[in-house]
């Protein structure tokens, strides 16, 4: 089985040699719910502890290794069978600190992530890839709960309810930042501070 060194952004695209292309990251049926945001107390350290360690990386450059992602590349999409919490915090992490960074408009590949494990998950991903909400926000949340294309029966999905509250405390760690400096280092080409095996 052979792996290779890379991050949430530079997964994408074309690779070296023998490693194969992704195009999108598609978290397959066989996957459980994404679950960082639940509200249990054993949750709450680790989503705490994630993301800290997650701000931390980014904002002193200092190399984060998050493991293997294992999973199958077919056709340019990549399924994980293990990563899945991961990538999805670090799609919300991208999403968020692209929307404060002003990049949100960019054609950029990492916004190809998607979920199958139910229709109404892989639409709130490709909705909120093109939300950018006014700032400032005091909770994000609740800005995007308001928004036209939010759907009431969405407040039923324990994905996207997960989703939520994850990109609050994301929110809560690096409101303060300067999300720019800190989007330029977590997409920079070397150097890049949170990495895993793939």
């Amino acid at each position: 089985m052979k792996s290779f060194l890379t991050s949430y952004y530079h997964l994408f695209g074309r690779q070296l040699s023998g490693v194969p292309t992704i195009d999108r990251v598609e978290v397959p049926l066989i996957q459980r719910d994404y679950a960082q945001g639940r509200d249990t107390s054993t949750v709450q350290g680790i989503r705490k502890r994630f993301l800290g360690a997650l701000h931390n990386a980014i904002a002193t450059g200092e190399t984060l290794s998050l493991d293997f992602v294992y999973g199958d590349v077919q056709d340019g999409t990549l399924r994980p069978l293990d990563g899945q919490q991961r990538l999805t915090t670090l799609f919300l992490l991208h999403w968020y600190l692209a929307c404060r960074a002003n990049r949100l408009d960019e054609n950029q590949s990492w916004k190809q992530f998607t979920y199958a494990t139910r229709p109404s998950a892989r639409l709130f991903c490709e909705r909120l890839v093109k939300f950018r909400p006014a700032e400032p926000v005091s909770r994000l949340s609740d800005c995007i709960i308001d928004q036209d294309w939010y759907l009431h029966t969405w407040r039923h999905d324990p994905t996207i309810q997960s989703m939520l509250v994850v990109l609050d405390a994301i929110h809560t760690a690096f409101e303060e930042d300067d999300c720019v400096a800190a989007w330029e280092r977590l997409t920079a080409p070397q150097s890049t501070p949170v990495t895993f095996h793939l």
